[in-house]
């Protein structure tokens, strides 16, 4: 009888320690890796980057085409550039198509201001040659993340809610790039004719052939 209880005795405890180890294990963590995972936020960031750089161009753009005289719609445009999102802020397609927007209309009316040949008066020389500098840094970084973006619109079914916004960006900023870029000589030659000092734009600019 002895060998009884203490049978159901051992019993009752081995049951009760497995019991108290299964109600104190600890969670299982879900896996934070995964190709589908690393893709959504390498796009988030690679969208990121071209956003930031693209506000930066643009705004170079914005700061050129006031220094050569302005257009009707500038003020409009410098408003809409303050109110969009910036450094770690999400990236997203409507914030894209706004700056690729006032990018064409600044570069049609940089473009049309250098046609025209007008002679700029000092205050508008400092401007544009501060200006100057900053659009080929916006410009040099733009082209920066056109390869990370070919690379990520290859597989857009990896990419969830950011293919929209990733294929668009694809599609787009090649051309923002190849226009700047081939603005950017008769800008430098025409502002040097002005007398604006284009030694650090002209310098920067050479890394865009790279």
């Amino acid at each position: 009888m002895k060998s009884l209880k203490l049978s159901v005795s051992a019993f009752a405890i081995a049951f009760a320690m497995g019991g108290a180890a299964h109600a104190f294990e600890l969670p299982k963590i879900p896996s934070l890796g995964g190709s589908s995972s690393g893709t959504s936020v390498n796009a988030a960031e690679v969208m990121k980057n071209t956003r930031n750089s693209l506000l930066s161009f643009t705004n170079a753009e914005i700061g050129l085409a006031a220094a050569l005289g302005g257009y009707t719609e500038l003020a409009a445009q410098q408003e809409l550039l303050k109110g969009l999102k910036a450094g770690d802020a999400a990236a997203n397609k409507d914030d894209l198509q706004t700056l690729v927007t006032i990018h064409e209309s600044a570069s049609k009316e940089i473009n049309a201001k250098v046609a025209a040949n007008d002679k700029l008066d000092a205050a508008q020389k400092k401007q544009a040659g501060q200006s100057m500098v900053e659009y080929v840094k916006g410009l040099i970084s733009s082209k920066k993340t056109v390869s990370s973006l070919q690379d990520l619109a290859k597989n857009p079914a990896s990419l969830g809610f950011d293919a929209g916004t990733v294929l668009y960006a694809a599609k787009e900023m090649p051309s923002v790039i190849a226009g700047g870029a081939s603005s950017t000589s008769s800008l430098v030659k025409y502002l040097t004719a002005n007398g604006v000092d284009t030694s650090e734009a002209k310098n920067l600019a050479s890394d865009l052939g790279k």
